[in-house]
Order: C-alpha cells, then sequence, then structure tokens
C-alpha cells in the first residue's frame, strides 16, 4: 500500500500542475467582445449639399484584448468632389470604445487607390474609422481620419458621413 502511495504521489503532482498550467492560460484567453457590420452609402456632411456620395461597407471582429480582425471599404464617387473620388481599404487590426461613447476602428496598412492616378501611397497607409452612432438612413453617422491630414472644408476628419442608405449595427457579446 504505501509502494502505492509513493507511486501515486508524482501522478497527482503532474495532474495539478496541469490543471494550474490550463487555468492560467484560460485566464489570459483573449474573448470575442463584439461584432460590428456596416454597408450602404452616406453623404460627406463637410461638403456643399448634392456632393460627396460614398457607398461603403466593413465588417468587425472585436476582442477583449483591443485587437480586431475585419475589413473595410470605402469607394467615393466619381465626380462628386475634385480632390475626393477613390476607394480607400484595408484590413481593421484593433479597436477603441472611446469615452464619448464612440467606436474607433483601426487600420493600419490601408490602401488608397485616386480615381484616377491609382495607388497613393505604396508603402500603406493607416486610417480609422470612428462610428458615432449606430443606425441607417438619416441616423447612423462615422468619420473617416488619416494621420496628419484634415479636411480642407472644416479642418477635421477627412470624411464625415451620414447614412442615407443601408446601416451600421453593433452586437456587443
Amino acid at each position: 500500500m504505501r509502494n502505492l502511495r509513493l507511486a501515486l504521489i508524482p501522478m497527482v503532482l503532474l495532474a495539478a500542475t496541469i490543471f494550474v498550467s490550463q487555468a492560467t492560460a484560460a485566464a489570459r484567453a483573449v474573448s470575442v467582445v463584439g461584432h460590428i457590420n456596416g454597408g450602404g452609402t452616406s453623404v460627406m456632411t463637410d461638403l456643399p449639399a448634392g456632393m460627396g456620395v460614398t457607398s461603403f461597407g466593413f465588417e468587425v471582429t472585436l476582442f477583449s484584448d483591443g485587437s480586431a480582425r475585419g475589413h473595410f471599404d470605402c469607394v467615393d464617387h466619381v465626380g462628386d468632389v475634385p480632390g475626393y473620388p477613390g476607394n480607400i481599404f484595408g484590413a481593421i487590426t484593433s479597436w477603441s470604445l472611446n469615452t464619448d461613447g464612440t467606436v474607433s476602428l483601426h487600420i493600419t496598412d490601408g490602401k488608397l487607390v485616386a480615381f484616377p492616378g491609382g495607388l497613393v501611397v505604396p508603402g500603406g497607409l493607416p486610417f480609422t474609422v470612428t462610428i458615432q452612432r449606430f443606425g441607417g438612413a438619416g441616423v447612423g453617422h462615422w468619420t473617416l481620419d488619416v494621420p496628419g491630414v484634415t479636411s480642407p472644408f472644416n479642418g477635421g476628419p477627412i470624411c464625415q458621413e451620414l447614412m442615407v442608405s443601408g446601416q451600421l449595427v453593433v452586437r456587443w457579446n
């Protein structure tokens, strides 16, 4: 009986070690905290009425450590505003919930394709999409910021967008 107890001690210690290490790993696990989806058309509210129609779409999964996985794509319609038409897009890699309740989605290696002209920044372009209000037409509102670039119309984000069709939706876990 004594030999059996001595033989069981290493197995019990091994089992306890495995249990503790799994509990520690579970405590550090990153979890999904939400999903945001959006798409449709919007108008740039910082421009004169009738200018700046945009089509956009994105989906993103938000994680507890501030990382994110998703994609954003925005196309300014050709002929709207001189210097604006183009397609800006990229992978969403992180996110933040701001003190004012807005949600910012961060793209670190975006691309901008100008119409005409082609790819503007070959090495990648960081930008941020901030959602001020979730909702549909007349309610949903978002902005697009590029570090170091301001709107020539108001000195703020280069795009300030109000939904005219589609929707911005968040589902928190």
